[in-house]
């Protein structure tokens, strides 16, 4: 793809999320109203509510929708792979997940290169520390209905190397901004995310930006109230990344678009947290000449305190 070409994308990705933020937040904005004036309601502790929010199903590849009440507590620990033509990356991520408030979290993660092979080369240790802030400004609670549009803020920490081969981090602090929005019943939960993630420079180096558009729908199958529940989701996630500039020069066979899709199971009871699945290449378009994506592992353990 020639530099014209990249540019027309990215007017349109811009343009995508000037619409995609147009449309929801008026909407959001009339169920904010509407608790501001309610208050916190209590859900009837059946299907998706049978659980505190906490407990309650989330996202596994998608960012953001962690809101948990005030003064809850999360330890959590993930272990993901991605697979493709000549990738083969493992990682863990342990972190930690606080309710400041009942709308205002704090969430904190250090993904470990534990082994990243890429060709011929492999690298391990530190990726980028990342400090994260979700505010859900506009929220609205029925007996039944639980609904939320969120702020999502990060900082990333450079802990990683931008020299490793594959690279660990982005060697020079980045910063994210998303928002989310959730709707929740008893049977079903639907979460839709948009979101960049701005790199800075370092020795010349800098890494494109990414744009984030990612959607997902759960659906729970069994619970007990007060106990635990199971439930089965499937997964949109999209990324569109800029190219990379490499010591002042831009790397042509880098960036580019990817969509992956794939289902996930959750369990959960009052402190435990489970949650596995896959994402798999359903579409990608990269610039230059790059090794293809095929699938990501993921797999999830929480415990609440």
């Amino acid at each position: 793809m020639n530099v014209k070409n990249e540019r027309a994308m990215m007017a349109r990705v811009e343009k995508f999320y000037v619409l995609i933020i147009a449309i929801i937040m008026p909407t959001f904005s009339i169920v904010g109203k509407a608790v501001r004036e309610d208050g916190k309601i209590e859900q009837i502790k059946v299907g998706n509510f049978a659980l505190p929010l906490s407990q309650q199903a989330g996202p596994l590849f998608s960012f953001g929708q962690n809101i948990i009440d005030k003064g809850d507590s999360l330890l959590l620990a993930s272990f993901n792979q991605l697979r493709g033509s000549g990738i083969n990356f493992k990682e863990v991520t342990p972190a930690f997940l606080y309710g400041i408030t009942d709308n205002f979290s704090l969430f904190l993660q250090l993904p470990i290169a534990a082994n990243f092979k890429f060709e011929n080369s492999s690298s391990h240790g530190l990726e980028d520390f990342l400090v994260q802030f979700e505010y859900a400004f506009y929220t609205k609670e029925t007996t039944t209905i639980a609904a939320d549009i969120t702020c999502v803020a990060n900082i990333g920490i450079p802990t990683g190397s931008a020299f490793k081969e594959p690279f660990t981090g982005f060697g020079a602090p980045s910063f994210f901004l998303g928002l989310t929005a959730g709707y929740a019943t008893p049977k079903w939960y639907f979460f839709t995310e948009y979101g960049v993630d701005v790199t800075t420079s370092h020795k010349k180096t800098k890494f494109g930006n990414q744009f984030l558009y990612e959607f997902g729908l759960t659906r729970n199958i069994w619970y007990k109230p007060d106990k635990w529940l199971f439930n089965v989701m499937v997964e949109f996630d999209g990324t569109y990344r800029q190219r990379n500039k490499i010591l002042g020069s831009v790397d042509c066979n880098s960036g580019g678009n990817i969509i992956l899709f794939g289902p996930s199971l959750w369990f959960s009871t009052q402190r435990l947290i489970l949650e596995i699945g896959i994402d798999g290449v359903v579409f990608q378009h990269l610039f230059g000449d790059q090794p293809k994506e095929k699938y990501i592992i993921a797999t999830t353990f929480g415990w609440t305190f």
